[in-house]
């Protein structure tokens, strides 16, 4: 006599939606160094700090300048006026000015860094019906 064995069938429907909230901050952080411009620095119409002649915002002398980052940026201002940045090149060792800039002016270089943040919350309203049939 052969086995007999039940048969079911089952059938799952989702029902539902799933939404996500998204919240994004973005916060700058800034950070300023300066050097005062002294005569071996101006050579013709160039003048070029080294990177040790630049302090930051504490007193501390730097050994390099900051590399700029994707998500940065740098304005550079001499005697309080901002330039053009066509006006100078940022590299680790130096910024130099295409000018000659007056001895004993303060020479402010500053780069804004941007972080951004974000968190999601899902929500969902999702059902699962299932139907067992036999």
């Amino acid at each position: 006599m052969p086995i007999i064995k039940p048969v079911f069938t089952a059938t799952s429907t989702i029902t539902g939606d799933v939404t996500v909230a998204t919240a994004t901050s973005v916060a700058p952080t800034p950070a300023r160094f300066t050097a005062i411009v002294t005569a071996p620095m101006v050579v013709g119409l160039t003048t070029t700090v080294p990177a040790g002649s630049f302090i930051d915002e504490n007193g501390t002398a730097l050994t390099v300048l900051p590399t700029l980052a994707s998500n940065s940026y740098a304005t550079v201002y001499v005697n309080g006026v901002v330039q053009p940045t066509s006006a100078y090149i940022l590299l680790p060792t130096d910024l130099a000015l295409d000018d000659d800039v007056t001895v004993g002016a303060p020479v402010t270089l500053e780069i804004v860094t941007h972080t951004a943040t974000s968190t999601s919350t899902p929500t969902s309203t999702l059902a699962v019906t299932t139907v067992i049939s036999t």
